[in-house]
């Protein structure tokens, strides 16, 4: 089972993170992708990401989800890039110089982005969820997910209401903490620090919502060339297969979890609208760059 770490990536290297930024990560404006350029999709929990990485590796393509690397005749390396030690381990093992990934998957851009170089550069791209219902199913997610470390059967016997209640004095960032590699539980996040990652956002990301899942795979899909078979010399099967891998892993979304959902304006939205403050305009912001970005697709059929 994939483990989704929940806090930031801790700080390390020495380099600046928006050096790194800068050199390691395509802008998502430039129309030339390079055969040396990796697809980094960064994985917020609760938007999509398991049914995304799914959905790719119906596709054929080898995602550091399903990646082992060969290591004598029986021994295998399995990387887990959605750990920091496997950000690492993934970084010694030259994952991305040596080519043997098509796609790198993670929660955790700042580690991340060290795995790069400025030959070797990442493209990053990514669903978006209202904060408020990505919080929401985390709430539900915890009380079923045995197989999680943040597993916590007791929430079910706590209402909603009253847990977040509870907790509205508080503030949890959690998508500005990943880009800007803020701890979310002990550092405070500004409009300075919005302002930054919305700045990232506008280059660096090429962005998807999970309201639009479809329109949002096929944009990536088309922004990468995985509309055709770019690995088999064009296979006419390929076409066939994509129809069949969305909807077994986009449409029917088959990792969701029902639940009842939040009414905009109830007591709960309005608690999570002061506990998620920032993220909620960052992801307004999102909102505005999807309709953006609709130029780098015109003219391009699937």
């Amino acid at each position: 089972n994939r483990r989704v770490a929940t806090d930031a990536a801790a700080k390390g290297g020495g380099v600046p993170l928006d050096k790194l930024y800068q050199t390691n990560l395509v802008n998502v404006n430039d129309p030339t992708i390079k055969e040396s350029d990796t697809p980094l999709y960064l994985h917020i929990p609760k938007t999509g990401g398991t049914a995304a990485g799914d959905y790719y590796a119906c596709l054929g393509l080898v995602t550091s989800e399903n990646l082992a690397i060969s290591e004598g005749q029986s021994s295998h390396t399995i990387i887990d890039t959605h750990s920091v030690a496997g950000i690492q381990q993934a970084k010694q093992l030259q994952v991305v110089q040596r080519g043997i990934a098509d796609m790198i998957i993670t929660p955790l851009l700042p580690a991340a982005v060290e795995m790069f170089d400025s030959d070797h550069q990442a493209r990053v791209f990514g669903l978006f969820r209202h904060p408020i219902e990505r919080e929401v199913s985390r709430y539900y997610y915890r009380q079923i997910a045995s197989w999680e470390p943040s597993y916590q059967p007791e929430l079910a016997n706590i209402p909603i209401e009253a847990f977040y209640e509870e907790r509205k004095d508080t503030t949890d960032n959690f998508m500005i903490s990943i880009l800007l590699n803020k701890n979310r539980k002990t550092d405070p996040i500004t409009e300075e620090d919005l302002e930054h990652a919305k700045q990232i956002l506008q280059s660096k990301v090429l962005v998807g919502l999970t309201s639009r899942m479809e329109e949002s795979i096929q944009r990536f899909d088309i922004y990468f060339g995985w509309t055709e078979d770019t690995k088999h010399h064009g296979d006419p099967r390929y076409n066939a297969k994509r129809s069949i891998c969305q909807k077994d892993f986009i449409t029917k979304k088959t990792n969701s979890n029902p639940h009842e959902p939040v009414e905009k304006g109830s007591l709960v939205w309005e608690y999570l609208s002061n506990i998620l403050y920032y993220d909620i305009q960052l992801y307004e912001y999102a909102v505005e760059l999807f309709e953006e970005q609709t130029f780098l697709f015109e003219g391009q059929d699937s």
